[in-house]
């Protein structure tokens, strides 16, 4: 488009962010906010919109060719875009609050009840087609959609959560109830 800026690389970018917030901050405070906000999007990016456009992307066989005429490609495009950009954006801007219920609990909560659910139904759906390659492309969706569901970030959904941690998380909350409950 033109713009004068379109040519600084993204270092850049962030070296010059980093000297505007050193006008008030000192550099330890800096570098600090970057961790959490890098690890933020660290998170979101390993969790859900890696894995999630690897199962959009073998959905597409098995959806109806016109972008936006099947559920699933809303549902993705609100996880990938419109939560996902104020999870990441919250977090940039130091809301905490915003980036928890407007961002990465939005992003959860479509993943597991929508997502993953229009995405068992496209695999099951197309699974015995009469259409050989619909059938294939279902198995490979299923197979994906296992693999994802299988691993550390969301073995949780599947009741699949590793022992050690069940019983971490469960001390953890029952700490929490003596610390805080009445």
């Amino acid at each position: 488009m033109g713009l004068p800026g379109a040519s600084i690389d993204w270092k850049t970018r962030r070296a010059n962010m980093q000297n505007v917030c050193l006008n008030c901050h000192e550099k330890q405070w800096v570098d600090n906010f970057y961790v959490q906000y890098d690890s933020l999007v660290e998170l979101y990016h390993d969790k859900f919109a890696k894995p999630g456009l690897e199962l959009y992307a073998l959905a597409k066989p098995l959806l109806v060719p016109v972008e936006f005429a099947n559920k699933i490609d809303f549902v993705w495009y609100e996880i990938w875009h419109h939560e996902g950009r104020r999870a990441r954006h919250g977090a940039s801007m130091m809301g905490p609050d915003y980036t928890h219920w407007h961002g990465t609990y939005e992003v959860a909560k479509h993943f597991y009840s929508e997502y993953v659910p229009e995405l068992r139904e496209l695999a099951h759906a197309n699974a015995s087609s009469g259409d050989a390659a619909k059938a294939e492309a279902a198995k490979k969706l299923q197979a994906k959609l296992d693999e994802v569901l299988s691993s550390t970030n969301h073995s949780w959904y599947i009741n699949k959560l590793d022992p050690a941690e069940k019983e971490r998380r469960a001390k953890a909350a029952e700490e929490f109830r003596k610390r805080y409950g009445k």
